[in-house]
């Protein structure tokens, strides 16, 4: 973006908007299939280390 481009705070703001949006469903995601692998193979991990 040069000096010349217009600035259009809006615009930023909903591009901002749109990568957290993003960001924040890859993060809950990952956390949900995390959490179901280890509630489904919990026990054999388990069983591996104990």
């Amino acid at each position: 973006m040069s000096t010349s481009d217009p600035h259009d705070p809006l615009a930023i703001d909903r591009r901002n908007a749109r990568t957290a949006a993003v960001g924040l469903g890859v993060w809950l995601t990952i956390t949900f299939v995390v959490v179901m692998l280890l509630l489904l193979f919990g026990s054999t991990l388990t069983s591996i280390f104990v």
